[in-house]
């Protein structure tokens, strides 16, 4: 997961499950003990109001008048709400209408005690009862002990309990929903300044303008301002170091004459011309090799991407007037859309080095392709139609001063130079056969 936003969503994802399932659980068993509370409040209240209009004969008899029922449901047979007092035996010796049988109770509470208990009846209902057990003494000094039991269905409370659930628990999906999405508008507000820096990241590869522009949060600015200062320094420290190398070819040119004039005085006698004009020959392949070499970008950060195709059709054809006289034709076959974040003068290099040795070494046709890959590599490939490479171990031609061929002119540099470039992009060079018979030169570089 490395999107920013993907990871601050989830997080809050987790933590807003976890804080909306803690809440759902504390409201449902704070509302569920409230309301078994006030069933409670209510079977204690209906018991005393029953107590109150209760009247015990001499004889022990519980009499209660149906009219005086302080509940109309304990009126109506099976209602779910009952009433019954029994003596001391277990004995019921009174019930409401409503109560169809018994109550089968386990045991009964002392005198002057409450119980709470849930039974469940051979129906399958369970019923929530609140049994009270208290002294009744006549008027005739007779000691009666009772229990009056009142009880109630639950199947009601648990209905209400469950339309609760649901409503509750809907509620805070709904909620939970609703956060998420004006969460995920907040990380695409907050991290817009991120976008549009990333965006800005991007154009520098295709723009001229070597800057990130516009005004960003408090938080980003000191790396943008780090950033500009970074790509000014190195685009600057670039160009004075491609300046100082010209200005040392320029300033080497005259010494370099003067010393060839030398070697070509037919006073001197041959040995020492030969030897001056050999120095001579080592010293400039040296200097072309170590200026070609220091001369090379390489791969450095937000580079501005190129299309490649027209930089290789310009060499072909300013290559094709300096092989007229072979008649050797270029063939380019790269997409005009394919583009490459590589300095234009490194690819200008290793193209023209590539296709120079390709029209060297061939007979008339040199093939220049180039494809991306789906994991962004970069193949570039040179062919010709010559005799190939010649050498069992082709890789050494890219040491320097190895040559394949010393009937033509040259020092061995060109494909040495190339592979300097090539390995500056971390990339590979292979010389292997092509399929027109000569040889093939194969570029991979990584574009990241």
């Amino acid at each position: 997961m490395n999107s920013l936003r993907a990871r601050l969503l989830a997080a809050t994802a987790v933590l807003l499950v976890a804080f909306i399932g803690l809440t759902g659980v504390a409201l449902q068993t704070a509302v569920r003990e409230r309301a078994e509370q006030a069933e409670h409040d209510r079977l204690q209240g209906l018991s005393y109001a029953l107590l109150g209009s209760a009247d015990i004969t001499d004889d022990g008899q519980f009499n209660l008048a149906p009219r005086v029922l302080p509940e109309s449901d304990l009126s109506r047979p099976d209602s779910g709400l009952y009433a019954m007092v029994l003596n001391e035996k277990k004995q019921m010796i009174w019930h409401s209408p409503s109560l169809l049988g018994s109550i089968d109770m386990p045991n009964l509470p002392a005198v002057g005690q409450w119980q709470e208990m849930r039974i469940t009846r051979g129906n399958g209902n369970q019923l929530l009862t609140l049994s009270f057990g208290f002294r009744w003494v006549t008027e005739g000094g007779k000691d009666y002990r009772y229990t009056l039991v009142v009880a109630e269905n639950t199947s009601t409370f648990v209905k209400q309990m469950q339309r609760f659930q649901g409503v509750l628990w809907t509620l805070l999906s709904v909620s939970a929903l609703i956060l998420l999405i004006v969460e995920l508008l907040i990380l695409r507000w907050g991290l817009a300044p991120l976008r549009r820096l990333a965006r800005n990241l991007a154009n520098l590869e295709s723009d001229d303008d070597r800057r990130l522009q516009g005004d960003y949060p408090d938080e980003i600015q000191p790396l943008v301002n780090n950033l500009n200062t970074m790509l000014v320094n190195d685009q600057a420290r670039l160009t004075r170091y491609r300046n100082a190398l010209g200005d040392l070819a320029h300033s080497l040119k005259t010494p370099m004459a003067i010393l060839r004039g030398i070697a070509e005085d037919k006073t001197l006698p041959d040995d020492q011309r030969s030897a001056l004009r050999s120095q001579l020959a080592r010293m400039n392949d040296i200097l072309d090799y170590q200026l070609q070499k220091a001369a090379a970008a390489g791969k450095r950060s937000l580079t501005r991407r190129l299309a490649i195709a027209p930089i290789a059709e310009r060499l072909g054809r300013a290559l094709t007037k300096v092989y007229a006289e072979y008649g050797t034709r270029f063939e380019i076959r790269i997409p005009q859309t394919l583009q490459v974040p590589v300095d234009e003068g490194d690819i200008t290099e290793l193209l023209g080095t590539l296709m120079d040795n390709a029209a060297k070494y061939g007979k008339d046709r040199v093939i220049v392709g180039a494809r991306r890959s789906n994991k962004g590599v970069l193949s570039l490939w040179v062919d010709d139609n010559g005799s190939g490479f010649g050498e069992a171990q082709p890789q050494r031609l890219l040491e320097r001063g190895v040559r394949a061929d010393s009937t033509r002119e040259g020092q061995g540099l060109g494909l040495a130079v190339a592979a300097e470039i090539v390995h500056s992009y971390n990339g590979e060079i292979e010389l292997t056969g092509s399929d027109m018979g000569g040889g093939r030169v194969l570029v991979r570089i990584p574009e990241s």
